[in-house]
C-alpha cells in the first residue's frame, strides 16, 4: 500500500485522577489501493522521563475520503477525549448509524 502524508492532525491533552494525557489524532489517506486510516496515538506524562505510549488505529478501506474526514473531525471534536482503545468501537458504531441514515424502509401490503 502507497502510504501519502497525513492530511489532518489534531493533539490534545487530557488530565485525569492527577494524570495527564497525550492523544495524537492522524487522518491520512494511501492511493494504490485507495484506503483512509485514522489513528489515535495516547502517551501518559509521567515524572522520572518515561512515556508509556499505546498506539490504535482503523483503516478504512473504502473510495470516500468524505466519510473518513467526518469520522476524523467527529473524533477530534468530541467533548471527551477518544481514547486509542475505544477507536475501532466509535468507528463502527458511526459507520452503522450513517448506514442506517441512509436506508429507507417502505412497507407495503398487497390486498388479499
Amino acid at each position: 500500500m502507497t502510504r501519502t502524508a497525513v492530511s489532518k492532525e489534531s493533539i490534545r491533552n487530557y488530565c485525569q485522577d492527577g494524570r495527564e494525557f497525550v492523544i495524537r489524532y492522524e487522518f491520512e489517506s494511501h492511493t494504490n489501493p485507495e484506503a483512509y486510516l485514522i489513528r489515535a496515538h495516547l502517551k501518559e506524562i509521567q515524572t522520572g522521563g518515561q512515556y508509556p505510549e499505546t498506539t490504535s488505529s482503523v483503516e478504512l478501506l473504502c473510495p470516500y475520503r468524505e466519510l473518513g474526514e467526518k469520522l476524523f473531525d467527529l473524533i477530534n471534536n468530541a467533548p471527551d477525549p477518544v481514547f486509542p482503545i475505544h477507536l475501532p468501537e466509535i468507528v463502527r458504531d458511526q459507520i452503522s448509524c450513517t448506514l442506517l441514515d441512509n436506508v429507507r424502509f417502505t412497507l407495503k401490503t398487497s390486498p388479499l
